[in-house]
């Protein structure tokens, strides 16, 4: 396992569709996407699919302006030529970290989530908000109080709670820790 901050936490709250979800995270201010980014958080949605897989994305409030920011730290990078190659390549870093976080038909036998999802709904959706801050741990989980359902607990602790199995291997690799494989 990672080095783990002692604020490392994570918010799981459950809604009745992804545009329900990306509210609630857009409801936690302007700031909270900037703030995100710069401390490390990391904010999912998870969804099913009509095949009965599983969607996991990175949430809007992150990607939209972590992308706005990219392109524009690639454009200016660019018109600085030479010197500016560094940093066109850190820009690049983030293009790659997107990727990473959108996966599509994940955790087809994850049925622990599966269960999750049916009783938010048909179209049920659930946050992932990982915190590495105390401040931002407080703030998702006041707001996740209006979920149909919710938890709130350490990284540690909703680490251990997975299956040992390969079965949700997709969620520790969304949290940047090794698979069960690795162990």
């Amino acid at each position: 396992m990672s080095q783990e901050n002692a604020a490392d936490s994570v918010v799981l709250a459950s809604y009745a569709n992804r545009w329900a979800v990306e509210r609630m995270l857009g409801s936690l201010g302007h700031t909270f996407g900037h703030k995100a980014r710069k401390r490390g958080n990391e904010a999912f949605v998870i969804s099913g699919n009509a095949d009965g897989s599983l969607n996991l994305t990175e949430s809007r409030v992150l990607e939209a302006k972590g992308l706005i920011h990219t392109v524009l730290k690639v454009t200016a990078s660019m018109m600085v030529g030479l010197i500016g190659i560094g940093s066109m390549l850190k820009g690049a870093g983030g293009v790659r970290h997107a990727a990473r976080t959108h996966a599509s038909h994940v955790g087809s036998d994850d049925t622990k989530v599966q269960a999750i999802l049916a009783k938010a709904g048909p179209d049920g959706a659930v946050a992932l908000v990982h915190c590495k801050d105390q401040e931002t741990r407080n703030t998702v989980a006041a707001k996740a109080k209006s979920a149909t359902s919710s938890w709130d607990g350490s990284l540690t602790k909703f680490l251990a709670s997975l299956d040992p199995g390969s079965e949700q291997d997709w969620l520790r690799t969304a949290l940047g820790e090794p698979s069960s494989a690795d162990h």
